[in-house]
């Protein structure tokens, strides 16, 4: 069986589809086009932050982005 982490934003449960470095990437449990990023409060690993600016937003996407294009190419 494997772990699913579920957060839960304005009544519908987000499913965490990854991590890396202090982000966390989810995807709506009922529609996965509708997703988000978010990061880890450094004071307590389980709540999750909005991310502060659009260059975080695009440091955090290229993070992803970056991992999947290499692990298409393994």
């Amino acid at each position: 069986m494997v772990d699913v982490e579920v957060y839960m934003f304005d009544g519908k449960n987000y499913i965490v589809f990854d991590k890396i470095q202090d982000y966390v990437y989810l995807a709506n449990e009922k529609n996965t086009r509708d997703m988000m990023i978010r990061k880890i409060d450094i004071n307590d690993d389980r709540t999750l932050l909005s991310l502060e600016s659009d260059e975080e937003f695009e440091k955090a996407l290229m993070l992803l982005t970056t991992k999947k294009l290499q692990e298409e190419e393994e």
